[in-house]
Order: C-alpha cells, then sequence, then structure tokens
C-alpha cells in the first residue's frame, strides 16, 4: 500500500478508529478516571499539537460525564444537595485556573499528580485511614475545608485535567463519606462543570478539531452509558478494584513520561 493509498485510507477509517477510543475513554473515566492518558498520547502521536488535542479530547470528556450522570441520577445516584453545595466552589476555582489555562507548564502538575494518585491508592487500602474516618453522613452545610479542597481541584482539572477524577474521587470520598457509586455520580458531575467552561474557551482560541470530536463525544456516549451501568451491575467493591487498577497504571504511566522527558 502506497503512502497516496494509506492516506486516503486514513482519511475516512480515523473516525471509526475516534469513536472507539471516546467509547473506552469514557468508559474508563465514568468508573474511576485516568481516560486522558490513553487518548491525548494517541492524538498527539497521530499528529495534533497538544493544546489541540487536549481540547478535542474534552468535547468527548463533556458529553461522557454527561451520559454517566445521566444514567446514574436516574437510578437515583446522585446526591443533588451536594452537588449544588459544592458548585460555586468548583465555578470559582474553575475561572482561576481558567487564567492559567493557555499558557500553563503541565509538567510540575503531572509530577503533583503522579504522587498524588499514590498516595490515594496507597491511604485507600490502609485498613486504619491514617486521616481519620470519613463522616457517617455528608456534611449538611459546605466546610471551610471543603469549599478551599474543591476550589483547587478545579483549579487543576481547568489546566490539566489529566487524571483530576482520582482526585476529585479521594477528595468527595473524605467529604462526603458516601459509598463509590454515590462519589462518582458527584466526581462527574463537579467535572463537567470546568471542563464545559475550559472547554469553551479552548474552543473559542481554535484549540478544537471539531470533526473528530463530534466522533468523539458520539462514542464517549456510548461509553459513559455502559460504565455508568456496570457499575449498578458489578457494585462498590468493582468500583473500588477498577480505581485501584487504573489510577496506578496512571501514576507509572506519568512517572514514566517525565523520566523519558
Amino acid at each position: 500500500m502506497d503512502a497516496a493509498t494509506l492516506g486516503s485510507w486514513w482519511e475516512y477509517g480515523q473516525y471509526p478508529a475516534f469513536f472507539l477510543l471516546g467509547a473506552i475513554v469514557s468508559l474508563i473515566n465514568s468508573i474511576a478516571g485516568g481516560g486522558s492518558t490513553l487518548s491525548l498520547p494517541i492524538m498527539i502521536f497521530l499528529g495534533m499539537p497538544p493544546t489541540v488535542a487536549n481540547g478535542t479530547n474534552r468535547i468527548g470528556l463533556i458529553i461522557g460525564n454527561l451520559s454517566s450522570v445521566h444514567n446514574l441520577a436516574k437510578h437515583g445516584y446522585l446526591n443533588v444537595k451536594l452537588f449544588k453545595q459544592l458548585f460555586w466552589p468548583s465555578i470559582v476555582g474553575t475561572f482561576i485556573g481558567l487564567g492559567f489555562l493557555m499558557n500553563t507548564n503541565d509538567k510540575v502538575f503531572q509530577a503533583i499528580i503522579a504522587v498524588a494518585i499514590c498516595l490515594v491508592v496507597i491511604m485507600g487500602r490502609l485498613r486504619k485511614d491514617i486521616l481519620g474516618k470519613p463522616p457517617a453522613n455528608p456534611p449538611e452545610k459546605l466546610t471551610l475545608g471543603g469549599a478551599i479542597g474543591f476550589a483547587l481541584v478545579s483549579v487543576y482539572g481547568c489546566i490539566v485535567q489529566v487524571g483530576v477524577g482520582f482526585v476529585q474521587i479521594f477528595s468527595l470520598t473524605r467529604y462526603t463519606g458516601l459509598d463509590p457509586i454515590h462519589v462518582n455520580a458527584l466526581k462527574n458531575c463537579l467535572t463537567t462543570v470546568f471542563l464545559v467552561i475550559s472547554t469553551i474557551a479552548l474552543g473559542i482560541a481554535g484549540k478544537i478539531i471539531w470533526p473528530i470530536a463530534i466522533v468523539m463525544s458520539a462514542g464517549a456516549w456510548c461509553g459513559g452509558y455502559f460504565g455508568s451501568a456496570l457499575q449498578r451491575k458489578k457494585g462498590n467493591k468493582f468500583i473500588e478494584n477498577f480505581i485501584s487498577v487504573c489510577s496506578i497504571a496512571m501514576a507509572i504511566y506519568l512517572i514514566v513520561d517525565l523520566i523519558a522527558h
């Protein structure tokens, strides 16, 4: 197959490939997080500039999150009261992060999140939680620590986004004491807040390839829906194990990538 034929084939064949990529990434993000560590390197390898890959990838993430949230909320897993409580800190953090989005160096954040993910996995597996037990019931009102914490999570998510799902899961578990499936519903809902705002900024800056973004979004809707259904079927233990495997894999990837570059 000559170069011209190969190029013509890829012009059409890339769309099913990106549909599948969107579905897989969304399924992973629906249950745990870290799906972008799969999609972004592939998109950059295929020739997209990193900032364009970042913007294009986020469209599918938004759609996948909405699909997952819709399915989980429909079955009563979304705590709307807690979402409203944490909405405004997330908005504040998003707009702070937006100021740095176009000109940030991802390497420092990459190192921090690799360490944070390892700590999350370790603390999540300890029988005795060194930070004390999560509350038996979610707080009735927003605490100062909660406001600051979730604003900072949104700052990171707005700027880098990669790995924010793991930080959200750990933070929400510590703050609310809810089980994994209820935490995931909240996580996907809150993540959508900063994704929408940051993606609008990237779109205005011309950092999105719309045909590919739309195809990935279609795959992401399917992946998000299937991921949420899988959670309901398999239960909390499955979610905990899935999160641990994905988070360890992502931490290894980030550390190797830092060393390599």
